[in-house]
């Protein structure tokens, strides 16, 4: 049944993009929007583009006994669109585990709880009742609350909540040990409104990820006097928390460019790590971020440093790496996090990063992470390059989806596929027994051109029944996408486009007409024989050895569809051996078949199509003997 409805949906949607007779498949909402000069077909933001903002004060606290959370928050939520707005609508992701909604896998019953309850909440200065209906409902994980918002008007929003913290199925969050902590997606917050759906009503089933907009948050925690707090954006009472020797470390590894042990097990053997045996207030701020997340745990080392991101402002951020004692490897996470930005920052994709802090705390679990703005809830593999790799995939994500709001519920693969990609150069320099290129194209070519090879371009929510396919459409195959789409543009005009794209659309929400058409503009001419083949079709990869011509030519054909690099290897019968090389932009004209001369004139004894780092799911075809 999931592969029926899945064959379905994409049938649907190539027909309906053929019948539109253009060239890229426009969806209505993308129409409207260029009607209505939000956006532009040159990729760049519209000159009416707008976008609404929220900031959050929060004060709370976490009760680690009882795996409960409650607070009190403040939201000044503007109004940036032209539109009256007829209600408010809130994320309640935690809801996740609320008894009878719905979610894309079984998560057992441990966990299940009633809900986010929402105790209080007042709109200027107006109170309502959380148990009237007509007032606020819920439907799904969404809180959907009666408010009517005027264009250009600004609300308060006050309330009161509390969420339980899951403790045995623990969804990208929760309880991971006694002691130990990692916490997002924890407050009511308010979804995003925008120019292409409105509401965004897309309740959350634990496979697709988050949309979010951008504001100042400011949060308040308490916790108990054992506990050490991680979060996004800065720590601003360090001196009022802290053991003077700890807070002296902490602000020393502010402009460190070598690692600082922070708090070690001495420390805490010796009971210097804070200031009081009270509970503690932690108070963070970050400013212009989608969301707010914290670790909070007993015991743990934590080494940090720092480096200079933006080399004409001398800008620093802060990168640590927090991890229970014993955790291998992980005494050079730190290190590990400090080369992965800068790789980020310096050459892929070159654009200083964008916060001023970063936190890669262990979990402890075997495998898996999860990225949050400016923390990562990461696991504890057994092999460094592992560790590595997964380090520098989570801090990918600060660019996609966070300093460039793309939505993850519908094209994850626009945050994914970089996130996915972008690790290889460090990981096969550092590790290159690891081979993370040749893996990752011998992935795709395991799995790709199956019924369950969904085109990116449908919208993720549509595929949380398979998560095989989700992934697959979200993670490999467009991080294959990317890397062919650089070689056949070459690196320099590739990263012009590439960096074109994010600094227009940092700190806004970019869909992916947005991409494709600033990479047209910058690279000058149209590039729909590779999007469209890659993203909005079902074409996979498959060449051939054809034949060879009287006229020595060898001709190769293009059978799935996807427009590759073309290697071949001859070798002549003197033992003489030449490779020819043709990026994908060789199948830029449609053509489904190509011939190549044969070098030399000497007669040749056998060809060779194809390598370790280009796909083929069938290679039976792509060897030719020519002589015996």
């Amino acid at each position: 049944m999931k592969s029926l409805l899945l064959s379905l949906i994409v049938c649907l949607f190539l027909v309906s993009a053929n019948a539109q007779n253009i060239d890229r498949y426009q969806f209505k909402e993308y129409k409207r929007a260029l009607e209505n000069q939000t956006r532009s077909l040159d990729g760049s933001p519209g000159v009416n583009y707008w976008q609404n903002t929220a900031n959050y004060t929060i004060e709370a606290e976490l009760f680690p006994n009882e795996n409960l959370l409650n607070g009190q928050a403040t939201i000044k939520y503007m109004n940036n669109s032209p539109d009256t707005l007829r209600s408010l609508v809130f994320n309640l992701y935690q809801d996740i585990y609320r008894s009878g909604n719905r979610r894309d896998w079984d998560i057992g019953i441990d966990d299940l709880h009633e809900g986010t309850k929402i105790t209080r909440m007042i709109i200027d200065g107006v109170e309502l009742d959380p148990a009237n209906r007509r007032q606020m409902r819920t439907q799904g994980t969404k809180l959907v609350v009666a408010a009517t918002i005027l264009p250009a008007v600004e609300k308060t929003i006050e309330f009161e909540w509390e969420v339980p913290i899951p403790s045995t199925r623990t969804v990208r969050m929760g309880r991971y040990g006694d002691s130990v902590f990692f916490v997002s997606y924890w407050y009511p917050q308010i979804a995003v409104y925008d120019d292409m759906d409105g509401w965004d009503m897309i309740s959350y089933g634990g496979s697709v990820e988050f949309y979010n907009d951008f504001g100042n948050i400011d949060v308040r925690m308490t916790l108990p006097s054992d506990y050490v707090m991680w979060a996004t954006g800065l720590l601003q009472n360090a001196d009022e928390v802290f053991h003077p020797t700890i807070a002296k470390r902490y602000h020393e590894a502010l402009e460190s460019d070598e690692v600082v042990s922070i708090i070690t097990q001495a420390d805490y053997n010796n009971g210097q790590v804070f200031r009081s045996e009270g509970k503690n207030s932690w108070h963070f701020s970050a400013e212009s971020v989608p969301d707010f997340s914290f670790a909070a745990a007993i015991g743990f080392n934590w080494d940090a440093v720092s480096l200079v991101v933006d080399k004409k402002t001398g800008r620093r951020t802060l990168t640590d790496a927090v991890y229970p004692h014993g955790a291998i490897h992980y005494e050079k996470v730190a290190e590990f996090a400090r080369q992965s930005i800068h790789y980020l920052s310096e050459v892929m994709p070159g654009i200083p990063f964008p916060y001023p802090q970063m936190t890669n705390f262990c979990n402890g679990r075997p495998s898996g992470g999860m990225e949050t703005p400016m923390m990562a809830n990461n696991s504890a593999p057994e092999e460094e390059a592992d560790i590595f790799g997964l380090t520098l995939h989570e801090i990918a994500h600060s660019y996609f989806p966070f300093a460039m709001g793309t939505n993850e519920k519908k094209y994850a693969w626009m945050d994914e596929g970089w996130a996915s990609l972008w690790p290889h150069v460090l990981v096969d320099t550092l590790f290159p027994e690891r081979r993370f290129l040749e893996r990752t194209m011998g992935t795709y070519q395991n799995n790709a051109g199956i019924e369950m090879d969904i085109p990116p371009m449908v919208p993720n929510q549509l595929l949380g029944a398979d998560y095989p396919s989700l992934r697959l459409a979200s993670y490999v195959r467009p991080a294959v996408a990317f890397h062919f789409l650089e070689d056949a543009l070459g690196t320099e005009l590739f990263l012009a486009a590439l960096q074109t794209f994010m600094k227009e659309w940092e700190g806004n929400h970019p869909i992916p007409h947005d991409f494709y058409n600033t990479f047209e503009r910058v690279a000058g001419e149209g590039l729909n024989w590779f999007f469209k083949p890659w993203f909005f079709e079902t074409a996979y990869p498959d060449m051939a050895i054809h034949k060879v011509t009287p006229d020595r030519k060898v001709v190769i054909r293009n059978d799935g569809g996807l427009p590759l690099p073309v290697k071949l290897t001859f070798t002549l019968v003197d033992d003489s051996v030449y490779e020819i090389y043709q990026h994908s932009a060789i199948w830029k004209s449609g053509d489904k078949q190509i011939a190549i001369d044969i070098p030399g004139d000497l007669p040749v004894r056998e060809i060779k199509l194809g390598s370790d780092r280009i796909p083929d799911v069938n290679q039976r075809n792509n060897t030719l003997h020519l002589i015996d």
